[in-house]
């Protein structure tokens, strides 16, 4: 399957080269979507700079780790876990820095990721986002952090041998949660939008979705990023 293997025969393992590809495309979609999630933007204040913060953190991870090719997914991910500590903007990329860094907490010693390997490093990711903050509120970032960390979970015990469809079925809880968002708060519900920060998450997760459906071209497409230095890594 395009994009989760590097060869013809479809893997039970996400490989560093297919990781590195579907971050840098999920970092893309945040960045593109990043006036919208400003426009959106009312938690905690609405100061108009979700988008602006999440664009900002995830392109120091794309001009960083991202920007250089890796055969070991533990270091990548390690590498993409301080870069995105380092270059956290705002509340929603403090976030997002720390599930990202808790992730790498977890896979840091893993050549590649199975399904339950990626389940628990997500979980890890989800944990370490919600003790970040002294007081989590539900209809946040967290809560579909925590959606998508628990569909991950369920997924791998399920079909432990194909994390793509794991993805995909975390993926559509994400989605829900998402749109539960204004039902967890009534300041959202009343400005008739999700959170942005969650919103950032999901289109971070459609991003990567995108590039596992689409291979290497989801990336061409999408432009932005000199594509050179990605041959040769399928």
């Amino acid at each position: 399957t395009p994009g989760m293997s590097e060869s013809a025969t479809p893997s039970p393992a996400v490989t560093a080269a297919a990781l590195r590809r579907a971050f840098i495309a999920g970092a893309r979609r945040v960045i593109a979507a990043r006036d919208e999630l400003n426009r959106i933007n009312v938690f905690p204040v609405p100061d108009g700079d979700t988008g602006s913060n999440l664009s900002s953190t995830l392109g120091h991870v794309l001009q960083g780790a991202l920007s250089r090719r890796s055969r070991h997914i533990g270091e990548l991910l390690v590498r993409i876990g301080n870069d995105a500590i380092d270059g956290a903007r705002g509340n929603s990329g403090a976030i997002m820095a720390q599930f990202l860094y808790g992730l790498a907490e977890h896979a840091r010693n893993a050549p590649v990721l199975d399904a339950q390997t990626l389940a628990d490093a997500v979980r890890r990711g989800a944990d370490s986002a919600r003790s970040a903050l002294a007081n989590p509120v539900e209809g946040t970032i967290v809560s579909v952090i925590s959606a998508f960390a628990d569909a991950m979970e369920e997924a791998a015990r399920q079909h432990a041998a194909d994390p793509q469809g794991g993805f995909a079925t975390a993926l559509q809880r994400a989605r829900g949660a998402l749109a539960d968002t204004p039902k967890q708060m009534a300041l959202l519900q009343k400005a008739g939008v999700v959170d942005a920060g969650a919103r950032g998450f999901v289109d971070w997760l459609e991003g990567i979705a995108e590039y596992v459906e689409g291979g290497p071209r989801a990336l061409r497409m999408r432009g932005a990023m000199p594509a050179a230095n990605d041959a040769g890594e399928m």
